[in-house]
């Protein structure tokens, strides 16, 4: 053991027998000190000093036993802990004698922290945790590019994936899946499952295990076999959690599959919410899909070997899909592949900057409220002179007077940093119900011990930055100058720059948030206002499938009979049906058009549908040319399709749809000649914000769908009153068949934009929230700036002054700091429209009405609060305020 460890080991030890003996401690220090007393006192009687004046000189030199003892004391170990102790005491009593502005501070802050509690746990879940896999950076999702598409997230065919695990060496697996609605029918009734066909690899690849029995084997896949591992809570309400589930079997889409494995409760998978997994190979038509080159069906995942990043193997992916290529019909050819890492998917690029830019605007508010209370606690440190005075005269060092200021001031951050706390539990289970929102892993965010940690720092910090300029005033005013009177005006002028200073930074902030709430409110309103091409209002939306085991011959019967009925019922307007009411995925495939110079394919994104004669009647979409499907276009008639205005455009430009032919695939394909019938204005069904794709509507009767949306229009307000009419009606048609997610039409459509429009409202509230605190704080200044001038304000009024100059005098002191804080606002307001620009919809980034509203607004809000001082001030008698003392 080296000697400076001794030492170090041996002054901890006396530190701590100091701590918790005191009495010891201090025997031990009255005898240490006698010695040298003694020590020294002899020495100099050695040199011939009598016996008194030798050990006054030696006290003298020690400089006094009890100045010794006082000065070993405070550096003992634990006296900073007394002193803070006590410093808190006095701050607690001071706080409970300003109860008025103890109350405002506390909640003003306490509102702040919490918001940044929240968005701190939003953040902490959603972006900074891990995805809950074994080396989650390693997984990635692989989709196919083709240029020239508006594609992000294309499928890919199952040849190609085989083909990348085969010439790959970037990736530990590759994994496909797929999501599917499959029919559950149990005890006489049906209804439709969320579920899901994936390679046997899958589950290995996450390293997730089953929490009872297990996943399929790729022999198992390979044979076809109808096996399946459901999820907790399927198994939790269709077994009531008993093991008898597994080796028991479910009635799935009318064939019967074994249950072999339970997954944990807590597992998660990007967007597939599935409760019953199935292998990849019990699609109908799997050996087509097996087989088929280029188009996209598939959802790829991959891991990567541990030594290569994400840029390796997407330079890897390029050079295979390149040379793939060539090994693809030349109409299929063209594809690239893009590597993304799966955290980067789960959460989404807008989501991502959506919640930075709310993260930022919490913290504009937390910024906006500390500079609020610094301004005030500041006025009201400055109040205290005769108190800070007296202790200074009573012995107290400038450093423990600052001390005590920041005591105080974090004090009352703690106060606000518990209840905020408080009201961010409140929050987080606010959050957790925002489940419309579709941001990935919202239902997980929690308060847990990161979240705390951050709490208590932004709690600390804010009682820091509050009581900072108190503070350093106060050591100004103390050891600057010796005259007071120099001292008093030193610090009041430094005052003054403080509050200005705040002042300033509030209006800045206030304006970049309300510069960006207007930019967001602009988008919403071009949102609302963008035409949807059908009229949602008043429209009853069901999914509805055909029964289990129904031929396909006999599925346009029964959706026709199923229509007839609804119709039939009391304030039902119209009814129609269409495979998928809203469009959550396009892939790009090829269609081939019949011309005076023979036929021509081209590959593009569109969306085919089944519907019936009466759908467009019964949404309202306006028919621009030829006519509406009929009840002939039935499956004897010659096959006919309806064609939006965005695929009539793209695939003929030059002349009228109607009548015209075309196919899907190549022109020796299998598939028949579809003539159109009709043209009908494009319909957002993939949401407001997105241009329409060309779309495709077949008769239901010449290619009936297994299952689809029934959407009934009535004449009712609340279409879901008619809901259970309608399910009757079905279920009279035909008891097996199953009807599920009854909503109404315009919901669904509202669906789209919701995290828009939670955004927008969240980023306006803070904005007002921020502007309320900029008004106070300049209410705030021009008040006590007044206050402090008011004999100056009397004389002027008494000798004579123009009342209006005076008056002017006071607002322009306030609208000038304004000025600044607003000038310095848009070049952070003009930032953040740069930064938020695929936020925006149908808005410039430096939209003049935005930025000219924002300024307007703040500057009214401003002159409103520099006027209500000047005002009152004005009202008082300047005999009177002379006399005040």
């Amino acid at each position: 053991m080296s000697i400076s460890f001794e030492r170090w080991l041996y002054a901890w030890r006396v530190r701590l027998r100091m701590l918790f003996d005191r009495d010891r401690a201090d025997r031990e220090l009255n005898d240490e000190l006698r010695h040298h007393v003694a020590l020294e006192t002899e020495a100099r009687r050695a040199k011939g000093v009598p016996a008194t004046e030798a050990r006054r000189q030696a006290l003298a030199t020690l400089g006094g036993l009890e100045s010794i003892r006082t000065h070993v004391r405070e550096a003992r170990f634990g006296a900073a802990l007394e002193h803070l102790l006590q410093d808190a005491r006095y701050a607690c009593r001071t706080l409970g004698r300003n109860p008025g502005l103890t109350a405002a501070a506390t909640a003003t802050l306490a509102i702040a922290i919490g918001a940044n509690v929240v968005m701190f746990s939003v953040l902490n879940t959603v972006l900074l945790r891990p995805l809950p896999y074994p080396s989650p950076a390693e997984l990635v999702m692989l989709w196919t590019e083709p240029p020239g598409q508006v594609l992000r997230e294309n499928r890919s065919a199952f040849w190609n994936v085989e083909e990348w695990r085969a010439q790959s060496r970037s990736f530990a697996d590759l994994a496909v899946f797929d999501a599917v609605s499959v029919t559950l029918t149990h005890a006489g009734e049906t209804r439709r499952v969320r579920g899901a066909r994936i390679s046997p690899n899958l589950f290995p690849l996450l390293g997730v295990e089953s929490r009872h029995g297990r996943s399929f084997s790729a022999a198992e896949a390979a044979e076809r076999r109808r096996v399946a591992v459901v999820s907790h809570r399927f198994w939790q309400a269709r077994f009531g959690g008993s093991l008898d589930a597994l080796g028991a079997s479910v009635d799935l889409d009318g064939q019967a599959s074994r249950v072999i494995g339970i997954l944990p409760d807590e597992f998660r998978f990007a967007s597939l919410d599935a409760d019953v997994f199935e292998p990849h190979t019990l699609f109908p038509d799997w050996e087509a899909r097996r087989l088929v080159r280029g188009r996209d069906s598939w959802f790829v995942l991959g891991r990567l070997n541990p030594d290569v990043t994400v840029e390796e193997a997407q330079t890897e992916m390029t050079t295979i899909a390149r040379r793939l290529d060539a090994l693809l019909p030349a109409t299929e050819r063209n594809r690239g592949v893009r590597v993304v890492p799966l955290d980067l998917h789960v959460v989404g690029t807008r989501s991502q900057l959506a919640l930075w830019m709310l993260a930022a605007a919490v913290a504009c508010v937390l910024l906006i409220a500390t500079a609020n209370i610094a301004s005030l606690w500041l006025t009201w440190s400055l109040g205290r002179g005769r108190d800070v005075a007296l202790r200074a005269a009573l012995g107290a060092n400038p450093a423990r007077i600052v001390r005590q200021h920041l005591t105080e001031s974090t004090t009352l951050a703690a106060g606000a940093g518990v209840v905020g706390t408080l009201l961010a539990v409140v929050g987080v289970g606010l959050v957790r119900t925002l489940g419309a929102v579709e941001v990935a892993r919202l239902d997980a965010v929690r308060l847990d011990s990161s979240v705390l940690g951050w709490s208590l720092a932004v709690t600390l910090l804010t009682g820091m930055a509050v009581g900072l300029g108190p503070a350093l005033l106060w050591r100004r005013r103390l050891r600057s100058f010796s005259d007071a009177n120099r001292r008093s005006a030193a610090v009041g002028r430094a005052a003054r720059t403080v509050r200005r200073g705040l002042l300033v930074a509030e209006v800045a902030l206030a304006i970049v948030l309300l510069v960006g709430a207007g930019l967001l409110l602009r988008s919403w309103w071009q949102v609302e206002a963008v035409d949807p091409g059908f009229q949602p209002e008043q429209v009853l939306a069901l999914q509805l499938g055909a029964p289990v085991g129904m031929a396909p011959a006999q599925r346009a019967d029964f959706y026709r009979r199923v229509l007839e009925s609804v119709e039939l019922l009391p304030d039902v307007e119209r009814a129609g049906f269409i495979s998928d009411a809203f469009i959550t995925s396009s892939p790009e495939r090829t269609l081939t058009t019949e011309g005076d110079g023979g036929a021509a394919s081209q590959r593009l994104q569109f969306r085919s549908d089944e519907i019936s004669d009466g759908l467009f009647q019964a949404l309202g979409t306006r028919l621009l040319a030829g006519r509406y499907l009929s009840p002939r276009d039935g499956p004897e008639s010659p096959p006919v399709a309806m064609v939006n205005d965005a695929l009539a455009r793209r695939l003929w430009p030059d002349g009228d749809a109607v009548g015209r032919r075309f196919k899907r695939g190549l022109a020796n394909g299998a598939g028949p000649w579809l003539t159109v019938v009709g043209v009908v204005d494009d319909m957002h069904r993939q949401g407001l914000e997105v241009e329409p794709i060309p779309q495709v509507f077949e008769p239901v009767a010449q290619n009936p769908s297994g299952a689809g949306f029934l959407l009934v229009r009535t004449a009712r307000e609340n279409p879901l009153d008619l809901a259970a009419s309608v399910q009757g009606a079905v279920w009279q048609t035909d008891r097996r068949a199953p009807v599920y997610e009854v909503s109404t039409l315009e919901s669904r459509l509202g669906a789209f934009y919701t995290p828009r429009r939670l955004q927008t409202s969240i980023v306006v509230g803070f904005a007002v929230v921020a502007l309320l605190m900029a008004a106070i704080g300049i209410y705030g200044l021009i008040h006590y700036a007044v206050s402090t001038r008011t004999k100056e304000i009397a004389i002027r009024m008494a000798v004579g002054a123009d009342t209006s100059n005076i008056f002017r005098m006071i607002i322009a002191e306030g609208l000038a700091l304004s000025a600044v804080g607003l000038a310095l606002g848009l070049v952070g307001g003009a930032a953040v429209g740069q930064g938020v620009r695929s936020l925006l919809f149908g808005v410039d980034t430096m939209d003049p009405l935005t930025f000219v509203g924002g300024s307007a607004l703040l500057f009214s809000v401003a002159l409103v609060a520099c006027w209500v001082p000047a005002r009152l001030t004005m009202r008082v008698e300047p005999i009177v305020a002379l006399s005040e003392d």
